[in-house]
């Protein structure tokens, strides 16, 4: 490919952009076949060798050539230490500017790729005078995201069946870097930490917890009390749930765990802290929580919550959210969340009409509660 087109050499000492060599076609080829890249991008299935010499001797070297997508190798050294193809990085100039990328399984979770796109767009900005780079991906893809998050991209929102891939249309994730952005994080990102209590443990989700997430959110009680849930409640609503929250600690704006038995590591309930964005409140937080049917009544969701409280309050320096308020609504005859509040020494600063509506469609009013970070506990 040298001899074909001027492929500009990109390095910053650890991560080098090259131009594709014939030689790359094993590489390629590996990385293509890889089940985790062939889920988040839209290379054939079989992809065979053949797929990786056209696409590095006909694909790439047309784009160079006539100015319309600049595709590089990604090198960085390996275990041995040794360069090797570490994945593929393009930068598209039509009918957008946007950024796409992949990574060889060898080479994640090494930062590789973060390096690739601030060199990537910067060259894009300072040479060829892009005024955006824009960033796409199928919703769900956390790791994508955060490589995007950490050079520097803002978040713009998801948009339904917008991302084609293999004959169906996928909700898509966007974001968009302006050459001014600085090469960094624009917001937090919210790692769940795992919290352990007496009886209690809180930790991130997984997909064994879906079937009693479903069982949670089709209980008559739950859903007299939020009457938001989708009817009816699947696996599928489950599986949404747990990527919204995935997705929202992503952003910053909220940080919520799975409630399981300390002993059994089974889901009792959630619960979680939002609107850690507000700009006009900083500091605060919004609390909520729900129960399992066979975990009400025990004790065991109020220990969580005091530990989620504790978390809230904590110094950022020592891993907490350094908020010094934290409040919580309850609909007015929810007997059972309410005395959760109480019994952690919230004090109860409203009483709003009408506040909110339950599951038959009437409305109730709501108990609002707070609770300082110097408040006795």
């Amino acid at each position: 490919m040298a001899d074909e087109v001027d492929v500009p050499v990109l390095t910053d000492g650890v991560v080098t952009l090259r131009g594709h060599r014939v030689d790359d076609v094993a590489a390629v080829t590996e990385m293509c076949r890889d089940p985790e890249f062939a889920r988040w991008t839209t290379v054939p299935r079989p992809y065979e060798p053949a797929m990786a010499e056209s696409f590095i001797t006909e694909a790439c070297v047309q784009g160079w050539r006539d100015q319309t997508a600049y595709t590089w190798a990604v090198d960085a050294r390996d275990d041995t230490g040794a360069p090797r193809l570490a994945g593929n990085i393009a930068l598209r100039a039509q009918p957008r500017p946007d950024i796409g990328f992949g990574l060889h399984p060898r080479a994640r979770g090494r930062g590789v790729m973060s390096r690739a796109v601030r060199l990537a767009t910067r060259w894009g900005f300072d040479t060829v005078g892009m005024p955006v780079v824009h960033w796409e991906c199928h919703a769900g893809n956390l790791e994508s995201w955060r490589v995007a998050w950490a050079c520097g991209f803002k978040w713009a929102g998801e948009i339904p069946a917008f991302s084609a891939q293999r004959g169906e249309l996928r909700d898509a994730w966007r974001a968009v870097l302006r050459p001014g952005d600085a090469a960094g994080p624009a917001t937090r990102w919210l790692d769940v930490p795992v919290i352990e209590g007496q009886r209690v443990r809180l930790r991130p989700y997984t997909d064994t917890d879906l079937p009693r997430i479903v069982e949670t959110c089709s209980d008559p009680v739950t859903r007299h009390w939020l009457a938001t849930m989708s009817d009816p409640y699947t696996l599928d609503s489950a599986r949404a749930f747990v990527l919204r929250g995935r997705l929202a600690a992503a952003l910053g704006t909220r940080l919520g765990w799975a409630v399981a038995g300390r002993e059994s590591d089974q889901l009792i309930g959630d619960v979680a802290l939002f609107r850690l964005d507000d700009e006009m409140c900083p500091g605060n937080a919004e609390l909520g929580y729900w129960a399992h049917p066979d975990a009400r009544g025990r004790g065991l969701v109020t220990e969580a919550v005091r530990l989620a409280v504790e978390h809230a309050f904590g110094l950022k320096a020592e891993g907490g959210l350094g908020c010094h308020r934290v409040q919580l609504g309850a609909s007015w005859g929810n007997a059972g969340s309410r005395a959760i509040a109480e019994r952690l020494g919230f004090t109860q600063v409203g009483h709003f009409r009408l506040d909110g509506r339950l599951g038959d469609g009437t409305y109730e009013d709501g108990a609002w509660y707070d609770l300082l970070s110097a408040d006795p506990r």
